[in-house]
C-alpha cells in the first residue's frame, strides 16, 4: 500500500495562499512555516515527502522563496524581505509596515484615522516601535517556546529594514518607545496593530502635535467624549501622569463641563508649580486654571 505524502513546496503553498491571514508576508514568516513543517513532518495529517532533517537550511529556504516567486504566488514588496501575496488585494501601508516591523503598532493621528475619530486623511503614517533589544528578547522567547530543539535560529528573526520613508503615498515616521508593550493584530485587519481608543486619546494629550495639533485634539474631545468617556477616564487614571490628568481635567471639566467623580479624583494628583502647560510645544501664558494648576497657553 502506497502511503500518501505531500511535498514541502505544496504544503507551504497551501499555508501561504489559504492560511496566512495577511496580504503580505515577511521572509522570517516563510522560514517560520518551514521550521514548523520540518518539526511536525506532516501537514494536516499527511506525511511530508523527503523530509528527514530536523530543520531547513539556507538552501531549502532560498529554494522555496524562489519557487514562490517564480510561480507568481508572491511578489517582492520591500527589498528581499517583504512580499505581497498575489491572490489577495494589494496591501495598504498600514499592513506593510506592521508586517515589516512585527514589534510595532499604528499610533497618534494614524490611530485616530483607524478608529474613525478624525475627519482628516493623514499623509503621514505614525508607527510606534520597540527597541532592538525588546525585539531580540521577544523573538528569542518565542523561538524557544515554539522550536525548543532548534540549532540555527537566525532565519526566524525579522531583519532590520531601514530606509523606507514612503509607501502607498504615505510618509512613514517611526517613534521608538522604551516601555513598549506588544499589541494583538486587529481581527480581520490583515495584520494591523494599533493603539486602542483609550491609548489614542492619551497620546492626544501627551503629543498633540503628532495628532493634528491641539485645536484638532480639542475638537475630537468635544465630538467624541460622550461615546468614549468611560474608556478615556479608565486609560488616563491607569496610565496617565499628573500632567495628562491636568490637561484632560481642564478640557473635560472646565471647557466641556463634565462633572464626574473620576475627574474629581485626578485633582489629588495635580500639584502646584513646575512647568505644566496645556499645550506642550507652546510658550507659557499668564493665564491659569487654578483648579488644574496649568497655564492655558492656547
Amino acid at each position: 500500500m502506497i502511503k500518501e505524502t505531500i511535498s514541502l513546496r505544496e504544503a507551504l503553498k497551501t499555508i501561504i495562499l489559504e492560511r496566512h491571514a495577511k496580504p503580505v508576508i515577511n521572509a522570517y514568516e516563510i522560514a517560520w512555516y518551514l521550521y514548523e513543517l520540518y518539526r511536525d513532518k506532516n501537514f494536516e495529517g499527511v506525511r511530508l515527502g523527503k523530509i528527514s532533517a530536523k530543520e531547513p537550511d539556507f538552501r531549502v529556504i532560498a529554494d522555496v522563496q524562489h519557487f514562490l516567486l517564480s510561480r507568481g504566488l508572491i511578489s517582492k514588496c520591500i527589498d528581499n524581505t517583504i512580499y505581497s501575496i498575489n491572490n489577495r488585494n494589494p496591501p495598504t501601508a498600514q499592513q506593510v509596515v506592521c508586517c515589516m516591523s512585527p514589534c510595532s503598532y499604528i499610533s497618534h493621528i494614524s490611530a485616530m484615522e483607524w478608529h474613525g475619530i478624525t475627519d482628516r486623511i493623514p499623509k503621514i503614517l505614525h508607527i510606534t516601535q520597540s527597541s532592538s533589544r525588546f525585539l531580540r528578547i521577544f523573538f528569542s522567547e518565542k523561538i524557544k517556546n515554539t522550536f525548543s530543539l532548534v540549532n540555527d535560529s537566525h532565519f526566524l528573526y525579522p531583519q532590520n529594514i531601514t530606509g523606507i520613508d514612503f509607501f502607498d503615498g504615505k510618509e512613514i515616521i517611526f517613534h521608538k518607545k522604551n516601555n513598549f508593550k506588544m499589541k494583538k493584530e486587529q481581527y480581520g485587519s490583515g495584520g494591523v496593530r494599533v493603539t486602542n481608543i483609550g491609548e489614542t486619546f492619551l497620546d492626544m494629550l501627551k503629543e498633540p502635535d503628532l495628532c493634528g495639533g491641539f485645536e484638532h485634539v480639542f475638537s475630537v474631545f468635544e465630538n467624541y467624549h460622550e461615546k468614549f468617556l468611560p474608556v478615556i477616564l479608565k486609560e488616563i487614571s491607569k496610565n496617565g501622569n499628573s500632567m495628562d490628568k491636568a490637561r484632560a481635567g481642564y478640557i473635560l471639566e472646565e471647557v466641556i463641563g463634565i462633572k464626574n467623580k473620576v475627574i474629581e479624583s485626578w485633582k489629588d494628583d495635580v500639584k502646584r508649580g513646575g512647568s505644566r502647560k496645556l499645550i506642550p510645544s507652546n510658550p507659557y501664558k499668564n493665564v491659569f486654571s487654578e483648579t488644574w494648576c496649568i497655564s492655558i497657553n492656547n
